[in-house]
């Protein structure tokens, strides 16, 4: 018996990409052009995420 600890395989980078779409497309809306928002969301999103990723992987 190996007394390794189980390795997380949560991955937050697409689970962020997907808040930053939704958030992008809302804001988008409000201000009337909806793709220069998503791409905004998706760039914050990508990034929160990646920092979260970097940060579990360090642990």
């Amino acid at each position: 018996m190996s007394n390794k600890k189980p390795e997380n395989k949560t991955y937050y980078m697409p689970i962020f990409m997907c808040i930053g779409i939704s958030l992008g497309m809302t804001m988008g809306s409000i201000y009337g052009n909806i793709p220069v928002g998503m791409s905004i969301g998706v760039a914050i999103g990508v990034g929160i995420g990646a920092l979260f990723d970097a940060r579990s992987r360090k642990e």
